[in-house]
């Protein structure tokens, strides 16, 4: 009997020792897995601000407020959560742990990528017409400061005609939660030359088809062709986006025609030609 009451005894210490081993958060502080998200958006957001050119880091502001936009959380609940982590520096470095390990796995996803990309952009290939668009033909822009706007670029190689026609076409459909909140796109194609440049461009208002086009100069070889997509909401729609599809850069050379004059023999008579 005593044996029993003794063995009873060391199971509800034991159990009261695991129970008391468990971590308890409170309710007010971010779970690990959101808090990883949002200090991989924060981080991105704050390295992104360090590449901009000096006269300009004074928006990184708005790359962090991107940041607790998306995770959909206030400064008061990161700082909370801060708070409270840093008071138990093991689950802490574990987020930490996770996220180095995300970083580092998307840092050679994303080299891997722009290595193709670069080299579709630089690798352009021959014929009389060709789709030159080296990315993806679907994107999404939103207001963030951070994916409100689209470019590319194509520097000219020996595939490039003098008088080849350049043409932008695309179809961009507007989509927010709230209909009555105006939103339009700014879209640009230009050919750069050493002295000059050559664009067209355009605002989409309304949900549609774009084509944009420029004639690349007969008498000058061009630098580029650059151009950009920009999305507009005045009234910061976070709910807002501009779906792009369809998109390609054609590229077609200047049809030259034979001069059939240059070939007739001006001793046949009429009758002969």
């Amino acid at each position: 009997m005593v044996m029993r009451r003794v063995s009873l005894l060391l199971v509800v210490i034991l159990t009261v020792s695991l129970s008391g081993c468990r971590l308890k958060r409170p309710d007010n502080v971010l779970s690990p897995k959101k808090m990883e998200q949002f200090l991989y958006d924060y981080h991105l957001a704050q390295a992104i601000g360090q590449e901009l050119p000096k006269e300009e880091r004074y928006t990184i502001q708005a790359y962090v407020d991107w940041a607790y936009a998306k995770n959909g959380i206030t400064k008061e609940e990161f700082n909370t959560s801060l708070v409270w982590y840093t008071r138990y520096p093991k689950e802490l470095t574990k987020i930490y742990k996770h996220l180095s390990n995300r970083v580092e796995a998307e840092y050679k996803s994303v080299s891997k990528s722009l290595a193709q990309i670069e080299k579709a952009a630089f690798s352009i290939p021959s014929g009389d017409s060709i789709n030159l668009w080296y990315l993806d033909r679907t994107a999404l822009l939103n207001t963030s400061a951070y994916m409100n706007k689209l470019t590319y670029r194509i520097n000219r190689d020996t595939t490039f005609h003098r008088g080849d026609t350049i043409n932008l076409d695309l179809y961009g459909t507007f989509v927010s939660v709230d209909s009555g909140v105006p939103a339009y796109a700014y879209m640009s194609l230009s050919a750069y030359y050493n002295d000059s440049v050559a664009t067209a461009d355009t605002i989409l208002h309304n949900s549609g088809k774009v084509a944009l086009s420029v004639v690349l100069d007969s008498d000058k070889d061009m630098l580029n062709i650059s151009g950009s997509i920009n999305y507009i909401d005045s009234t910061d729609n976070r709910g807002g986006m501009l779906v792009l599809s369809g998109m390609q850069l054609m590229r077609y050379h200047e049809v030259v025609l034979p001069d059939t004059a240059a070939h007739v023999n001006p001793d046949l008579s009429p009758s002969e030609l």
